[in-house]
């Protein structure tokens, strides 16, 4: 019987929280049952890390907002590969996706919330055009996967029509990736970083995550503790600014802006605190990690954040733009070490039990085949089955 195409349009060709979750599901599809291309909207590193992967990938350039070459180019792709489902990410991906889709004839369409639109990073013109627009193409499309409830409740809200279609499926990762406790040092060494304690945020550059708050909180910490570095993982638009603002606030010598990484494991081994500070959230896979690995962690109440962690339980919570509810929280946990280990032990296992990248992946099909026709549920489109541990 002929596999079905499943084809996943990319909310960008970076590496955030939408592509590892894109990562994640082609890494368990079943590819003698499942055929999988990748479109990305630009280029970008995702496009090589998924070639290398053996992912089929293309790259149709979606700016700007309006650009019907890009839309009859994207239609072709998919009918060109016989797509049977089409699975979207984000506002962009969302419309082109879903007017792409029913001009190819794909039968199967899903859209893919990872973000609040309330949130995006544009004018607000644009953001109200993208509302529109994604209102009135909305019968274009069979499922909208949310990737918090919270993000639900708002696509709700924003366009009550959607409620029907809409399902929550959170975030998952492999804990097995993160159980190891990495190389504690390794990190201390190599960026001059002594006995003391050690502060870790790991996300984008942008004004969306929060970073300025987070060193606004450092100057009565390192008042406190003359030795405390605070380690940024990340790269983005705002990485001049910040640097600036270090200078200016006089915390620059405790701050090691280290870029984008890949060994994280190491990064989160490293750290007492891990700190997010962002004004959005979906699911954030970096909470997901840092849990993972038992670091004790410090985010923002917004989105799906309070979904994950409950305040004083698997992790704190302050309030977004507050640099002095950080300051609070983070010498909370540094001078009770009792709460912090406490707080990474329940964390893991509540990681371990409720979010895994085996259920994400499950969930997720299961919403997709509820998506598709009869005549192409037949085709069996199915995960496939995790290998057991002794495996």
């Amino acid at each position: 019987m002929k596999s079905v195409v499943l084809a996943e349009l990319a909310g960008s060709a970076g590496y955030g929280g939408g592509e590892r979750y894109l990562e994640l599901l082609f890494d368990r599809l079943d590819r003698t049952k499942v055929s999988p291309l990748l479109i990305c909207p630009e280029p970008g590193p995702f496009v090589g890390k998924m070639k290398a992967k053996g992912i089929p990938t293309n790259v149709v350039r979606l700016t700007p907002l309006f650009n019907l070459v890009a839309l009859i180019r994207l239609a072709y792709l998919l009918k060109r590969n016989d797509v049977t489902i089409l699975q979207t990410h984000g506002a962009r991906a969302n419309v082109y996706g879903r007017i792409a889709a029913w001009l190819a004839g794909v039968p199967c369409v899903v859209s893919t919330v990872h973000n609040s639109i309330r949130d995006y990073e544009v004018h607000s013109i644009l953001r109200h055009l993208y509302s529109v627009i994604l209102r009135i193409v909305l019968p274009l499309t069979d499922r909208i996967i949310c990737v918090s409830e919270a993000l639900r409740q708002d696509v709700i809200a924003d366009c009550p029509g959607a409620a029907p279609k809409t399902a929550t499926v959170w975030n998952g990762i492999d804990p097995s990736l993160f159980s190891c406790r990495g190389d504690r040092n390794k990190i201390r060494r190599e960026w001059w970083v002594g006995s003391g304690p050690v502060l870790l945020t790991v996300a984008r550059l942008t004004e969306q995550k929060g970073h300025r708050f987070l060193i606004e909180a450092l100057p009565a910490l390192i008042a406190e503790w003359p030795s405390l570095v605070c380690l940024f993982v990340g790269e983005g638009e705002c990485r001049e600014s910040l640097r600036a603002l270090a200078r200016e606030k006089g915390v620059e010598q405790s701050c090691r802006f280290a870029g984008a990484r890949n060994d994280v494991v190491d990064w989160y081994a490293a750290a007492d605190v891990v700190v997010l500070p962002s004004l959005s959230e979906g699911f954030p896979f970096v909470v997901l990690e840092a849990l993972a690995m038992s670091r004790p962690v410090i985010a923002t109440n917004v989105n799906g954040v309070p979904e994950l962690i409950h305040d004083g339980i698997h992790g704190l919570l302050v309030p977004p733009r507050n640099p002095q509810a950080l300051h609070t929280a983070i010498r909370t946990l540094l001078h009770d070490s009792c709460l912090a280990a406490r707080l990474g032990m329940v964390g893991q296992q509540e990681v371990t039990a409720r979010f895994t990248s085996e259920k994400m992946v499950q969930d997720t099909i299961r919403v997709i085949e509820e998506a598709l026709p009869a005549l192409c549920r037949s085709a069996d489109f199915a995960q496939r089955e995790v290998q057991k541990e002794a495996a």
